[in-house]
């Protein structure tokens, strides 16, 4: 059963006693205002976001800002720590239980396991995840829900927690076996290697998806992921199996089928505001991807 925990105003006032006991589905959330901080200390396997606000985290003495917008994956035996500023922030920390998450990550192993090949070492090591993910609407209504749910005695009410909270693990489970399968197609013999190259990789893709209506150039790309322009360039096809370039175009394309879909904007308004210059350009590359010109998809999705 899901616990949700809420720090006592007296606990406040000692950051030692106000680092939280992480048992099985075991949720944290408060709403803090002013300056508050949890000392470093070790985490289970979870979700760490901000449902209001921002704050400083600190994982594996990587620091990083995370707003509403974004979360993280901690992995079992990580070290975090928390610092947050201003008003009202809501910070919520969310650990799994852990031999659910043996199941769970046990069963998509062996369901995507192809006979005859060596063994994923380290699948149950999700530090390949460690790094800011961007909420979906999934996660964005999950989380509310949880805290409701959570806060409350009925049975019926845990049961319906524990049935989104093996929803949430099921996707990063999956995720993290993606990320290991992507991750060995960097084909680095040292695994630290080969996890800190997937992440600065990750980081750069994720930056794309972000600021896909901005004009930039592959370099402020390879920038985000701290490698020279060759390198990124050449890890990050290898890796993904496409081009950073041809990626962005993708987004662009995905974004731009979404605003015909569902506005009323013309073609060439779509087009600047998903990033392309050139209207002509935009409208050869929809037309490779969809086969169909932008005004021909807005129609036959109308009918």
């Amino acid at each position: 059963m899901i616990v949700v925990h809420k720090l006592p105003e007296t606990q406040r006032l000692n950051l030692k006693d106000a680092i939280p006991a992480h048992s099985d589905h075991y949720l944290f959330t408060e709403t803090i205002s002013g300056s508050f901080e949890y000392p470093e200390h070790f985490t289970g396997l979870g979700i760490i976001a901000m449902l209001r606000g921002n704050g400083d985290f600190k994982i594996n003495d990587v620091n990083t800002r995370l707003d509403e917008n974004g979360f993280f994956v901690v992995n079992r035996g990580s070290k975090l720590s928390i610092r947050l500023h201003g008003d009202a922030n809501i910070p919520v920390l969310l650990y799994f239980n852990t031999i659910l998450s043996e199941v769970l990550t046990n069963t998509i192993f062996y369901r995507n396991k192809v006979s005859g090949t060596e063994a994923m070492h380290g699948f149950h090591d999700f530090s390949l995840l460690e790094h800011i993910h961007y909420k979906n609407a999934t996660l964005k209504n999950h989380l509310p829900w949880l805290i409701d749910l959570g806060a409350s005695c009925a049975s019926f009410h845990a049961l319906k927690a524990d049935m989104l909270i093996r929803v949430l693990l099921d996707d990063i489970i999956a995720e993290n076996y993606s990320a290991i399968a992507v991750s060995n197609n960097l084909a680095v013999v040292k695994r630290a290697t080969r996890i800190a190259l997937y992440k600065r990789l990750s980081l750069a893709k994720q930056w794309m998806e972000l600021n896909y209506a901005s004009s930039f150039t592959m370099d402020q790309v390879a920038d985000v992921a701290m490698q020279n322009t060759h390198h990124f360039l050449r890890l990050f096809k290898k890796a993904f199996d496409i081009t950073p370039h041809q990626y962005l175009i993708d987004i662009r394309i995905a974004q731009a089928k979404n605003r015909l879909t569902e506005t009323d904007q013309s073609v060439s308004a779509i087009c600047h505001a998903v990033g392309f210059d050139s209207l002509s350009s935009f409208s050869t590359l929809f037309k490779e991807r969809s086969g169909l010109s932008p005004t021909g998809f807005r129609q036959q999705k109308r009918i």
